[in-house]
């Protein structure tokens, strides 16, 4: 699941995330979320119904609840301790970084300036992803 507010960068995501997949050839699907408080909702439905992303890639700064906050609600809930999830931010603050990572964040990004280096985002995403879902199963 990717929670971000900027179309952009959804649309440069997942054109990265698409590359990667096609060279691995197995099916990833992303789900796109505008916001932190939406993307609560949708998890916490996801939660009920046992159906839970395998990785959230997520931006701090957003709309109604922000990438932190979001992080804290998450790690505050018992089934949702596990799931990986990494930050994708603009931000090159270590402050801003350190913040993320004490609210539960993985591992933080920032986002890259070069399509290489999305690409090795994406790929570390797609891992994540298929290490915790085969964890899960």
């Amino acid at each position: 699941m990717l929670i971000e507010d900027d179309p952009d960068d959804v649309f440069l995501f997942e054109r990265a995330l698409d590359q990667v997949k096609a060279g691995i050839g197995r099916e990833v699907v992303l789900e796109k979320v505008g916001d932190g408080l939406d993307a609560a909702y949708q998890i916490s439905i996801e939660d009920l119904t046992n159906r839970l992303p395998d990785v959230l890639v997520l931006d701090l700064n957003m709309p109604r609840l922000n990438g932190v906050k979001l992080l804290h609600a998450l790690r505050g809930t018992f089934e949702l301790r596990d799931l990986s999830v990494l930050v994708l931010t603009t931000s090159t603050a270590k402050p801003v970084h350190d913040e993320a990572l004490k609210a539960g964040a993985d591992k933080v990004f920032v986002k890259p300036d070069s399509a290489d280096a999305l690409l090795e985002i994406a790929a570390e995403v797609i891992d994540r992803g298929v290490v915790y879902g085969q964890s899960r199963d």
